[in-house]
């Protein structure tokens, strides 16, 4: 909406963890650092924990980025599963076909066969669960099992838990004793100073696209680390609403009148910095005690609530530095945690925060020009995660109740259906062209699920919290968090990618539907063998269709050839994608 007036080339504000928005303060550096380190060793647990909104999302984004080439990984965003769910769930990240009743010894041996597997092909698997500090104490036992998987020299699975401060609590428990001890790796991620607020808000205006840093003054970055102490979700949320507070009064810098309001529509009335609300606190108390003292003792408790205030919101300094790399880089031979912390810094020089403060005069801003929040209706403040499995389960005409079925993928293959789990945008959404399951931010910043059932150029239908509703894709887009579930049928005794060299009807089953797909009419003996000519024609279809022309015939070429050449499937979008535009 305000992107053009302010020579955006997109939105620099969302709560999306998107890496490229990672400004890599000292803390998180060393976060990213000790991930790292834990990823080149032999197995083991590895523990991430910070406070909700500090960016443990955004850290493990940057982190899948970077993992080698030969890494398998399982990403669990719902941990509030059994053990069995928890097994099964592994299995659908690694595309592990298991039977519709199973049992615990059953999925792990499936797990154990698939790693050792993967062992002999060279390759590591992780397992990355987040929001762990709500994983039941008997699922983290079960965790720990799962590393007891391993050859004579080598731990087979590597996990890594993302969590709130109540993940170490809970791995302090006395019966965790095991697990804590195969902890290899932890971190726990504190909210930002001052000096990197000022570097956070003006780093992510210049990846926006934004070549002066003028939008923002350093006084109204003071004024929004005190209301937010540093929790860079928290920053994201209010600084958006600013932006279009600003642009909705056709102004050209946020004023601290619009920066409250921003911080009230956000927070609502709660965001009150702490010093004033403990002198609130003591004040009613005082009136309890006798009228006769209230002066009196008033008096006394301001002094100590601007104390407190003081103790509270300014937190230790630290110090961004323009190039930290030469320091680092003397002990790189020596230490193999610093050689990795200096792989971290960006190339190029970090944007220079700015601290000093800066008076401006305050615009006066009516309170009719100030704008409306704009947010998902009805998006509730837990998962929804069955909910909204009920309603893709209905699209594909099947009725699924979690309470009675179970897990819903493991309940999809009763019908021929496969789970396939992606990390991708609206977009990529509109080509696989089938009703997903979302994970979503309400506006307290806390994950949540919805289903989406129907595509048009410039809205979706969602189901949240078992109600319908028509929003934009803008809306939309700024609290996904990029990461969708869909269903899709697999064709008949199909285990895994077909790949080159492959024998049997399955091969002869992708030869006459690539065929169809293309309009070409088979003619020939079966085609039982995948052979180079076979491969050509699959790398051509995958080319047309825009996807990753491996010669592989996965579930997203499945996919595409189901949408060309089959019926009897839900589709997704009301617009074809050509002439939808985001």
């Amino acid at each position: 909406m305000y992107n053009a007036y302010f020579g955006f080339s997109e939105k620099p504000f969302t709560i999306a963890p998107n890496p490229r928005y990672l400004l890599m303060s000292e803390r998180h550096q060393e976060a990213l650092a000790h991930m790292l380190y834990g990823l080149q060793g032999e197995g083991g647990v590895m523990v991430l924990t910070g406070e909700v909104g500090t960016g443990k999302t955004t850290i493990c984004r940057r982190l899948l980025e970077r993992v080698p080439d030969k890494t398998n990984i399982a990403y669990i965003i719902n941990p509030k599963l059994t053990s069995l769910e928890l097994l099964a769930s592994i299995c659908d990240e690694m595309h592990i076909s298991y039977p519709a009743q199973h049992s615990i010894k059953d999925l792990t041996d499936l797990l154990n066969d698939y790693l050792l597997a993967q062992h002999a092909a060279g390759r590591h698997t992780v397992v990355i669960i987040d929001e762990a500090q709500n994983l039941d104490p008997s699922v983290l036992e079960q965790l720990r099992l799962l590393t007891n998987l391993e050859t004579n020299d080598k731990k087979l699975l590597q996990i890594m838990l993302l969590g709130q401060p109540e993940l170490a609590e809970l791995l302090q428990r006395q019966e965790l004793r095991q697990l804590a001890q195969r902890i290899t790796a932890r971190y726990h991620l504190t909210p930002l100073s001052k000096s990197e607020s000022h570097a956070y808000i003006n780093h992510r205006l210049s990846v926006a696209g934004l070549d002066k840093q003028s939008i923002f003054s350093p006084t109204i970055i003071n004024l929004l680390y005190k209301h937010t102490h540093g929790v860079p979700r928290l920053m994201n949320l209010i600084a958006d609403r600013a932006l279009l507070g600003t642009y909705s009064c056709e102004q050209k810098t946020v004023s601290k009148k619009i920066l409250k309001q921003a911080v009230l529509e956000v927070c609502g009335h709660h965001s009150k910095p702490q010093g004033a609300s403990m002198l609130w606190v003591y004040a009613t108390s005082l009136l309890l005690i006798s009228a006769g003292l209230i002066w009196m003792n008033l008096q006394t408790s301001t002094s100590k609530v601007t104390n407190v205030h003081t103790t509270i919101t300014e937190p230790l300094p630290v110090t961004i530095t323009q190039q930290p790399e030469p320091a680092l880089r003397q002990d790189i031979e020596a230490d193999p945690m610093a050689a990795i912390i200096a792989e971290t810094l960006p190339e190029e020089v970090a944007v220079e925060a700015v601290v000093a403060e800066e008076v401006v005069a305050e615009e006066v801003v009516s309170q009719k020009a100030q704008p409306e929040m704009l947010s998902l209706p009805n998006i509730p403040s837990t998962p929804e995660q069955d909910i909204a499995f009920e309603s893709i389960f209905a699209a594909w005409g099947i009725t699924y109740d979690a309470a009675r079925d179970g897990a819903a993928c493991a309940f999809a293959s009763t019908h021929q259906l496969r789970c396939l789990r992606q990390r991708g945008d609206i977009a990529q959404m509109r080509s696989l062209n089938r009703p997903a399951v979302l994970t979503l931010s309400d506006a307290q910043g806390q994950t949540t699920f919805a289903s989406i059932t129907a595509l048009s150029g410039t809205t979706a239908k969602i189901l949240a919290a078992g109600d319908t509703a028509q929003v934009s894709l803008a809306q939309l887009v700024l609290q996904s968090h990029n990461d969708f579930t869909i269903l899709w049928r697999a064709p008949m005794g199909y285990q895994g990618p077909v790949r080159p060299g492959h024998e049997g009807k399955l091969v002869q089953l992708l030869a006459e539907k690539i065929s169809a797909a293309e309009h070409l009419q088979w003619i020939g003996a079966p085609r039982l063998t995948y052979d180079a000519g076979l491969k050509d024609q699959v790398k051509s279809f995958q080319r047309g269709q825009g996807l990753n022309p491996d010669g592989v015939a996965g579930p997203i070429t499945w996919i595409h050839i189901n949408s060309l050449v089959d019926n009897g499937f839900p589709s997704l979008q009301t617009t074809p994608a050509s002439e939808a535009k985001l």
